[in-house]
């Protein structure tokens, strides 16, 4: 019986690990260094999205390929866009836990950090005025509406 138990036990974990979505095989790329392997899992992920951190976390990534590529435009878009939803998702937080503050730090000084870098190499401020007026405008349209409604 005790065997009988483990021998599923272990099925059932192996079925687990198996289950995975296009952000862990994009993730997974990108830990390879294929940027450019990973991009379509990280778009799959960013048009519909599971949970609002892997929005989040997708855009995150493309900004990180992005900067990789020394494409700081698409870099700075795609950081900032990962900040809205970020911050987005710390405002909306219900339950305070350890998660909360790993999400406010990446809100509030990480994310903002690495904006602030890319800033010079984007242009002038127009510019990135205009990037983020693009970036609130979908995000708005197309993804924080849609979660708002699962909140309430």
């Amino acid at each position: 019986m005790c065997a009988l138990v483990m021998v599923t036990m272990t099925f059932m974990l192996a079925a687990c690990g198996a289950q995975k979505n296009d952000l862990d095989a994009g993730y997974a790329l990108i830990k390879k260094g294929d940027c450019a392997g990973a991009e379509t899992y990280l778009d799959s992920t960013i048009a519909a999205p599971d949970h609002l951190m892997d929005l989040a976390y997708a855009y995150f990534l493309k900004g990180q390929c992005a900067e990789k590529a020394g494409d700081a435009t698409a870099a700075y878009e795609n950081f900032y866009a990962s900040k809205v939803v970020t911050c987005y998702a710390v405002g909306e937080e219900t339950h305070v836990n350890l998660n909360t503050y790993g999400r406010s730090e990446f809100c509030e000084r990480i994310i903002p950090a690495r904006l602030a870098k890319l800033e010079p190499e984007v242009g002038d401020k127009a510019k990135v005025e205009a990037i983020e007026d693009k970036v609130d405008g979908i995000l708005t349209t197309r993804y924080l509406q849609r979660f708002q409604k699962r909140l309430n």
